[in-house]
């Protein structure tokens, strides 16, 4: 089976400006509202998954698959939040202090959050992909495998981002409960990529002869 990992070139930019802006905004304290920062901190992440989803396949036959996180914002502080924004940056284990890849939402409710309020659900999914000619649920047992950490930071108002936990993606494509996501998600092709379900497995008719792994 060959097996690469694959960051494509518009997506560095993507990674890399939204890296830029968390440590900008980490490292200038005394640029940020307090007050934001302190609702920020106490704003609740629910039903927070990782898995992986898969992303389609190109001309050549080549699978493509990346990490994805899904969530639900909870507003518990005493007062009404207007404008929630979230990113998740994804990690490899190999390279626990380098963004692999980012996911970003620029508001998670239409309207102001009431206190005890819980948002729609969210689905992040990283700028970066494995890629096989293997079917997309043969990657996890690749001896190259790397599982991927996802860190989420939630942002109130002019806060700075304040991380609001780990977790690790899960072996397994598309998350719990994936009977609900049976509708594909449109996705723009990207160097032939055609889109496919975002959140569901392939189906192989014939196994794939594999080859031996290549990792680049």
């Amino acid at each position: 089976m060959r097996f690469r990992r694959l960051l494509l070139p518009s997506a560095v930019g993507f990674a890399a400006l939204l890296s830029a802006l968390l440590v900008a905004s980490l490292g200038g304290a005394g640029c940020v509202n307090q007050e934001d920062n302190a609702a920020a901190a106490r704003m609740k992440l629910d039903e927070l998954v990782g898995y992986w989803a898969v992303r389609g396949r190109d001309s050549e036959g080549n699978n493509y698959i990346r990490p994805a996180v899904r969530f639900r914002v909870q507003n518990t502080n005493p007062e009404p939040i207007e404008y929630v924004q979230v990113m998740s940056v994804f990690r490899r284990e190999s390279s626990p202090e380098e963004a692999w890849g980012t996911g970003y939402v620029h508001s998670v409710a239409e309207e102001v959050l009431a206190p005890g309020e819980v948002s729609e659900e969210h689905t992040l999914r990283a700028d970066s992909n494995y890629i096989s000619q293997g079917s997309p649920e043969s990657m996890f047992e690749n001896e190259l495998w790397e599982d991927v950490e996802i860190e989420m930071f939630v942002r109130v108002g002019a806060s700075s981002w304040v991380s609001q936990g780990k977790t690790v993606a899960l072996r397994r494509l598309g998350p719990p409960g994936v009977e609900k996501y049976l509708e594909p998600i449109d996705d723009e092709p990207i160097y032939g990529i055609a889109p496919g379900p975002d959140d569901v497995p392939e189906t192989e008719s014939e196994a794939e002869p594999e080859a031996p792994p290549e990792r680049r």
